[in-house]
């Protein structure tokens, strides 16, 4: 899995793009989520679209579970959109996340992951 990290207005946009697998993606998420902390960030974007496979149940649930716990340890203020497609992204990973205390919801559309992002305000990296 290939992870580029681009610092936008109000969030961060990490953009994974391969073949996932769950050793990978928790790595993915632990360096974006503490990007986003270095880099003064509450909210970030996951652009999943170009990431191909399907993890199992057990996968996605472990991914969710991990991911929460990591990234509350560093930011329990984190908020968290995911863009992708189905099979890959089908929303069960945001779900454990969230039972987990993390703001996440999951999307198939960028815009609509921005307005959802949008609607939490704006605090600018670094302020």
């Amino acid at each position: 899995m290939d992870l580029k990290l681009e610092s936008k207005k109000d969030f961060l946009l990490a953009t994974v793009t391969g073949q996932v697998s769950l050793n990978e993606a928790l790595k993915v998420y632990k360096k974006t989520c503490d990007a986003a902390v270095r880099r003064g960030f509450e909210k970030i974007l996951f652009d999943f679209l170009g990431l191909t496979g399907e993890l199992s149940e057990l996968e996605r649930f472990e991914l969710g579970r991990q991911g929460a716990e990591y990234c509350r340890t560093r930011s329990p203020t984190l908020i968290t959109a995911v863009i992708g497609k189905l099979p890959t992204v089908d929303g069960f990973v945001a779900r454990v996340a969230s039972n987990r205390g993390i703001v996440v919801e999951t999307f198939s559309e960028r815009q609509a992951a921005l307005d959802w992002l949008n609607g939490f305000g704006s605090k600018a990296a670094g302020s």
